[in-house]
């Protein structure tokens, strides 16, 4: 199972479509916020099932949550915004590990593996407390680092999370990597919800 997940592209959906078409077959593609409409396009256009979460400055459209939990081959995950936290990149670096280990506890107590959020245009990668946190960065068009998103590959007990950022050749680079071995099944507290077929 190959999974795409962007965040923050705020109307860019070249980038998108293109991490698509290279990295592709993909069996879901997974919007965290703010450019929901494009995310739910790229997916129409490329015939995968979307799953997504509204953020900040989603208006109209088809509404979503702001929050959901979603089971892929047993794998639980809980996706988010973020803005809702409060955090931001900007945060000393001290308070921006007190949201992310604050993040992953939420996580936890839900039963999912991994977080994947954006709202805060920066990637993260890394284990907190036996969940994986996942940021793929943005696409906004104003950023001064090139695109990012993350490839998540799952098998029944391990899973691959990739981040790769465009350069200005307008390839993709792998920026962050790590690899998450499931060892004790987990079962949601809170019911969840499946991605659009």
């Amino acid at each position: 199972m190959r999974i795409a997940a962007f965040s923050d592209t705020h109307g860019n959906k070249d980038d998108m479509r293109d991490a698509v078409r290279r990295f592709g077959p993909l069996d879901l593609l997974v919007h965290l916020g703010d450019g929901i409409r494009e995310g739910r396009q790229a997916a129409e256009a490329a015939g995968i099932p979307f799953c997504g979460v509204r953020g900040n400055n989603d208006h109209g459209g088809p509404l979503l949550p702001d929050q959901t939990a979603i089971d892929v081959q047993g794998w639980q995950f809980l996706l988010t915004h973020g803005h809702e936290t409060g955090m931001n990149p900007y945060n000393p670096e001290p308070a921006w590990q007190t949201y992310l280990r604050e993040m992953a506890a939420r996580a936890k107590d839900l039963g999912a593996h991994a977080l994947l959020f954006g709202h805060a245009h920066k990637p993260v990668l890394q284990r907190e407390n036996g969940v994986v946190l996942c940021n793929p960065g943005d696409q906004h068009t104003g950023t001064r680092t090139g695109p990012s998103f993350a490839l998540i590959e799952l098998e029944a007990s391990a899973a691959r999370f990739r981040i790769f950022r465009k350069n200005k050749a307008s390839d993709w680079d792998l920026l962050l990597e790590l690899r998450h071995v499931r060892t004790l099944p987990s079962t949601p507290r809170s019911s969840g919800s499946t991605p659009d077929a």
